[in-house]
């Protein structure tokens, strides 16, 4: 749950939409001793699970919800 908000709070610093390369790179450089940027697909598609994202192009993603 608290990497799925760190990935929320990451696209939403790129403005709300940004690929998922672009969500990988800053969560490497914001969080560098995790391996939170290995994961960021999967903690994005449990995002769109739940609403919150949604994947609009075959990489890019965009908040639609906020994060409960």
């Amino acid at each position: 749950m608290m990497s799925q908000l760190e990935v929320y709070k990451i696209l939403k610093e790129l403005g709300g939409e940004a690929t998922t390369d672009e969500i990988s790179e800053l969560a490497k450089k914001k969080f560098p001793e995790y391996t939170l940027h290995m994961y960021v697909i999967n903690r994005l598609k449990k995002l769109k699970k739940k609403g919150i994202v949604i994947k609009i192009d075959k990489n890019k993603w965009k908040i639609i919800d906020k994060f409960p």
